[in-house]
């Protein structure tokens, strides 16, 4: 069961999933019916079937037509036995059609990390400039960490020398002659010190080979996302249908590994998508997407898309995991509640 639209490419929308139905389940009777605007209506599909039927709702909440429409609806055909199934939404596999959508239009989660310009946001670089962040260098760089010697010379630190002349400290030699205090003669001990300084420190000598690598230092972990979803749906005044929504948004948050996602609305109490667009930015996030929460293109996606400032989703459409959705809550019905035949149409 399908709300309707007058744009034509509900119609061919909502009819391709229902193939894509029938070709999971060969065998099984599916109907559309619309509860309006768009024919076959619903009252007409229920009008010419005979025994049981499961109606399936195509809507992603409850709200007025799945607690009132399609009941009364089913009411007015007491000449067949009818199950009326959940309501698609929420659940996992929208997640993961929603997620298909926005990657389809060209988003993706790095586009909220500005690790994408060879930085780590406000830490510094990456791995790939070649420098860690204000921490230490990579050992490519073929230097110690900036710890084992003087910050710019490369020399060993001033503990190890005189401070301005590089002779050893005044305890290895005379201050200025280098020989012994007595003698004024060079002494063994005088010259070990002067030529064997750096093996002293702990520090090669310039000619001497190569220091040892040190370990890579861990990279600082990346910035949080900047990036922002926003999913448009229909909007209701019913609470229970604002309760469904935010737990849809809750799970494409989930899927998208924890980028933020709130919902707006094209009708109802609940926020528009303008208005959820500007609470993600005074968050801070510049990126934001919008995820088109509707089964099939119509006013109210037409509305929002043109409400989102960046990449925009198309609605859910034909999608794969939807047409597994529309059978698992066909199921669904059928265990709560089973039918006589196995072949029970869905009247969709």
């Amino acid at each position: 069961m399908a709300h309707g639209s007058r744009n034509p490419e509900a119609l061919r929308t909502v009819t391709a999933l229902l193939d894509r139905v029938r070709a999971l389940r060969p065998g099984l009777p599916v109907r559309l019916g619309h509860i309006e605007l768009n024919r076959p209506l619903l009252t007409d599909t229920l009008a010419a079937l005979r025994g049981e039927a499961v109606l399936v709702p195509l809507l992603l909440g409850r709200g007025y037509h799945v607690k009132q429409d399609i009941p009364d609806v089913a009411a007015a055909a007491p000449h067949l036995r009818v199950l009326i199934a959940a309501p698609l939404g929420p659940d996992p596999l929208l997640a993961e059609a929603l997620h298909t959508r926005l990657t389809e239009a060209g988003w993706s989660a790095d586009t909220g990390r500005t690790a994408e310009t060879g930085r780590l946001a406000d830490i510094g670089r990456t791995a790939e400039t070649g420098r860690l962040a204000d921490v230490s260098r990579l050992p490519e760089a073929g230097r110690a960490p900036e710890t084992g010697r003087a910050p710019e010379t490369g020399r060993a630190p001033e503990t190890g020398r005189a401070p301005e002349t590089g002779r050893a400290p005044e305890t290895g030699r005379a201050p200025e002659t280098g020989r012994a205090p007595e003698t004024g003669r060079p002494t063994t001990a005088g010259r070990a010190i002067q030529t064997g300084l750096r093996a002293q420190t702990g520090l090669r000598a310039e000619t001497g080979p190569p220091a040892q690598p040190q370990p890579r230092p861990r990279p600082p972990a990346p910035a949080p996302h900047t990036a922002g979803v926003v999913l448009a749906a229909a909007g209701s005044r019913d609470p229970d249908a604002a309760l469904d929504t935010a737990r849809a948004a809750a799970l494409l948050g989930a899927r998208l590994g924890g980028v933020p996602v709130l919902p707006g609305y094209a009708s109802g109490s609940g926020p528009t998508v303008s208005e959820a667009v500007r609470t993600l930015t005074a968050l801070g996030h510049d990126r934001i997407a919008v995820a088109s929460y509707f089964t099939a293109p119509g006013r109210f996606a037409t509305e929002c898309a043109e409400a989102a400032p960046g990449v925009v989703a198309a609605p859910l459409g034909a999608h794969p995991a939807v047409a597994r959705l529309v059978l698992h809550r066909y199921e669904q019905a059928l265990a709560s509640a089973p039918l006589s035949h196995p072949a029970a149409t869905v009247g969709v």
